[in-house]
């Protein structure tokens, strides 16, 4: 540590010990009218300098520079030199020290929780009605703020991402990223198992849907480079986040039809208890609804729509119809592809259907694209693929809240 903070009168003092450049580069610079940065953190100017005092064991290189006021109870951190839109204040008794003000990659945390709490912030002993970060929670902001090493993983991971088609090597990244997650996770269990961990979790699911969104995006910006299988293939994936309780995905198994022809929907979906459920894929070119209202007023699912909607509803058709004998024949057909204890079972299922866009709809169209949604809810949850994107950035809002 090359900072150090202490109380002088009415003033807070950071005591800066230059590592890497002169001393006397700095004032002579700041004596020029400029401002200095210390660590990207805190911005000093020359009416900021104060004299060396002799009780301080320090080199003669070492600079002091008022940051703040000591109040009666506490020191309020000047939001001029730490860059805060907010007034943040720490109790007097509190020994203020680097690892306060300074992450990673010289992250300003003050910078970071003024953005976040978007209001003036008192730390001290929450027993103190003035108190609303109590310095308990702000420990373990510190203690949990991003690391170097998950840093780097996450930069990496999302370069992988976007370059994996083109290098063959780089997806390992990806997997190291999701590697260094679980075993964080593992490590936080092992040393907090009550709040502490109920936090973390929500931060590796909101890792997790972070990625998610940017891994769709990619999809489709690039979905015309893709087949229809690779296609379904990499949205099942992104789906399967949003639906938990499902614990596999099965491509194109073979169900009995009611009219003598055999069907294959695109996955069957299968949920920890055995239940089954359908999904069906569709490329996100797939129009939705008529450019034109037509009849009397409304817009209208276009042929595409209307065939795909009866298609899923033929199938779960199908599937109920099959009932003992269906799960009989799924049982034998899934066994390497579920666990012992779970048997596929038929009842009832409902169906997801995901295709088109409907980010350019007007307002009418989105009115009568919702009634549809609607009118089939008893059977298929119907989602555009811009329905898709807007409930994982929802979920992300909600957890960054929470968090």
């Amino acid at each position: 540590m090359n900072l150090e903070f202490v109380r002088e009168g009415n003033e807070l003092i950071l005591i800066y010990h230059p590592e890497t450049i002169d001393g006397e580069r700095i004032l002579q610079e700041l004596k020029e009218g400029k401002s200095w940065s210390i660590k990207r953190c805190f911005a000093v100017t020359a009416e900021r300098i104060r004299s060396h005092t002799a009780e301080y064991d320090v080199d003669d290189d070492s600079l002091f520079f008022c940051i703040g006021v000591v109040g009666a109870k506490y020191t309020y951190i000047d939001s001029g030199v730490v860059g805060t839109e907010n007034r943040i204040y720490f109790a007097n008794e509190i020994h203020l020290t680097e690892k306060m003000f300074i992450a990673s990659y010289h992250i300003s945390i003050l910078r970071t929780l003024d953005k976040v709490a978007n209001a003036d912030i008192y730390t001290g002993d929450s027993s103190d009605r003035k108190i609303n970060l109590p310095l308990s929670v702000f420990a373990e902001l510190i203690r949990k703020f991003p690391k170097t090493a998950e840093m780097r993983h996450y930069t990496y991971s999302r370069i992988s991402r976007i370059i994996k088609e083109y290098f063959g090597e780089a997806e390992r990244y990806e997997k190291r990223f999701q590697k260094f997650l679980e075993n964080r996770s593992k490590s936080v269990w092992a040393t907090d198992r009550n709040a502490g961990f109920l936090q973390h979790t929500k931060q590796v699911e909101l890792a997790q849907f972070k990625l998610a969104d940017e891994e769709l995006r990619y999809l489709l910006d690039n979905a015309e480079g893709m087949t229809e299988n690779e296609w379904q293939e990499k949205i099942h994936n992104v789906i399967r986040l949003l639906y938990p309780k499902y614990i596999a995905g099965i491509r194109e198994v073979t169900i009995r039809g009611v009219d003598g022809y055999d069907k294959r929907p695109d996955f069957l979906l299968i949920d920890a208890n055995g239940f089954i459920d359908i999904m069906e894929i569709k490329k996100p070119g797939v129009q939705l609804l008529t450019k034109q209202s037509s009849y009397r007023n409304n817009y209208v699912p276009v042929r595409e729509l209307a065939g795909t909607i009866q298609q899923i509803e033929k199938y779960v058709f199908c599937m109920n119809n099959w009932g003992k004998d269906g799960e009989a024949s799924l049982t034998k057909e899934l066994k390497d592809a579920l666990p012992e204890n779970i048997s596929p079972k038929i009842v009832n299922p409902q169906g997801i259907l995901v295709l088109g866009r409907s980010n350019d709809f007007n307002p009418q169209q989105r009115n009568d694209f919702e009634l549809i949604k609607r009118q089939y809810k008893h059977i298929t949850d119907i989602m555009s693929y811009d329905d898709l994107v807007t409930r994982i950035r929802n979920i992300i809002a909600a957890l960054e809240m929470s968090i």
